[in-house]
């Protein structure tokens, strides 16, 4: 713990402004889940302090690449629902400016202005962490214990219901799974001694207590997330382990054969896999409910084929992402501007599955390529492979704070668990989904700007202009 708050805290306060940004960090994390508009005032007090500290630091944050692809993202998504709404289609100017400011507040910018944030506290990574716990503290205070049913609860863990502990399954989903790779990432901490990063082989009552605790905790998160029924939940964790599993191997390739570390490994192993051979059946399923339209599915050959669908839940959601396919291909660049989809399906022919529906496409990649087109799409993945590539940075310091890397392990598990879940869900640029991938992200982005001033030389905290 000594590392966590002592080993990366900058030369000298930043005045005022570091209480602001961490009453600001703190609100956003545990009162966002309790109400939005509390959430979003600590965004613009965050946006205030990221103003605060680019002037001061001007020099030095803007030649940091990531600003710029941020800015690139942002400006891109302003041009082009000012385009689309004045010079495409005026008639729908109002629903093409409600679109430009959802897109321009989605990743880039919460991603960018917490991450500031984090770097005006004085110490990044110990209130990176603590943003992390402030707002699961916050979803559990706010969102799980008032809905909380027991009847519900064990009917969807011993039966075929569904419990989403009031957060709507695709977000309870999200947000088990999410929480699962963090306690995956988190656990090598577990095994350190105090104040260090390197475990060891020694057993004694506190770190088998901690080991213990850990093992509750993931086992609670793996049985939320499986009583949510969520497939795309469950498919995106799926993706996430392997990645998980294959850098923290790497990274921690010289202790993972120490008794305590394999004795978590195995401990690890042996409860999911006594989970998954306890709830298979039900697992198998679920995930082969609508099986006939799944296997209709896999055996399309061409986009057309979605024409022929009838199912309404499966075959509904393979027409939403063809058409949305097909509304790219008109206009692969740029897309038809970021207005809701709605209006775009009132003035072209739709699949019969899809006659009187209206809304999403159920799937955030082709609803950024449809609206955003190519350009925006890949602006808004330059700003996370940015991310990325810092959290492998991180893992390669041989010195770096081993909180830090957690973080980093955490981001790097979460990436691709974040790309899988975007298939299957719209909410992207909601509040109530920024409000879960930021504080993973974020750390990143103050790692960044916080590397560049020390290497620049400059005492960060202790500037006032």
């Amino acid at each position: 713990m000594h590392a966590l708050v002592g080993s990366l805290r900058l030369a000298r306060p930043e005045g005022q402004l570091a209480y602001w940004a961490i009453g600001c960090l703190y609100l956003f994390a545990f009162m966002g889940p309790r109400s939005i508009a509390l959430g979003q005032l600590s965004q613009l007090g965050m946006l205030i302090i990221s103003a605060v500290m680019l002037y001061r630091h001007r020099d030095v944050v803007l030649r940091t690449p990531l600003l710029w692809f941020c800015a690139a993202f942002i400006l891109y998504v302003l041009l082009r629902g000012l385009a689309a709404g004045w010079l495409e289609q005026p008639h729908l100017r109002a629903e093409h400016l409600d679109g430009t400011s959802s897109w321009a507040r989605t990743l880039a910018l919460p991603v960018l202005i917490m991450g500031l944030t984090l770097v005006a506290t004085g110490n990044w990574v110990r209130h990176g962490v603590g943003v992390l716990v402030a707002t699961a503290a916050g979803l559990l205070v706010f969102e799980v214990i008032p809905t909380w049913a027991w009847t519900d609860l064990w009917n969807a863990l011993s039966g075929s219901g569904r419990y989403i502990f009031g957060m709507g399954h695709s977000r309870s989903g999200f947000i088990f799974a999410t929480a699962a790779v963090i306690a995956l990432a988190f656990a090598p901490l577990l095994l350190s001694r105090p104040g260090q990063g390197q475990a060891h082989g020694g057993w004694g009552l506190f770190p088998v207590l901690r080991l213990m605790l850990w093992v509750v905790v993931l086992g609670v998160v793996l049985a939320a997330l499986f009583a949510t029924k969520t497939r795309a939940a469950w498919l995106s964790l799926a993706a996430a382990l392997p990645v998980l599993g294959a850098v923290a191997a790497w990274h921690y390739r010289q202790m993972i054969f120490r008794p305590r570390p394999l004795a978590a490994l195995l401990v690890a192993v042996v409860l999911m896999g006594m989970g998954v051979a306890l709830v298979w059946d039900e697992v198998e399923r679920r995930m082969t409910y609508r099986g006939e339209a799944i296997e209709q599915v896999l055996a399309m050959e061409r986009l057309e084929d979605a024409w022929d669908m009838r199912d309404p839940n499966v075959g509904t959601r393979m027409a939403y992402k063809v058409f949305a396919i097909q509304l790219w291909l008109e206009r692969p660049l740029l897309g038809h501007g970021p207005a809701d989809p709605y209006y775009l399906m009132t003035e072209r022919p739709l699949p019969p599955v899809l006659e009187g529906r209206s809304g999403h496409f159920h799937d955030a990649h082709v609803e950024a390529l449809s609206r955003l087109g190519l350009v925006g799409y890949l602006l808004l993945l330059m700003v996370l492979g940015a991310l990325v590539l810092e959290a492998f940075r991180l893992l390669r310091r041989g010195d770096g704070d081993p909180w830090s890397r957690a973080l980093a392990l955490a981001a790097i598990g979460f990436a691709p668990l974040f790309l899988v879940w975007m298939l299957g869900t719209h909410q992207l640029t909601q509040f109530k989904a920024i409000q879960i991938y930021t504080p993973l992200l974020a750390p990143l982005c103050a790692s960044i700007f916080h590397r560049r001033l020390r290497n620049a030389g400059k005492e960060v905290m202790g500037r006032h202009d």
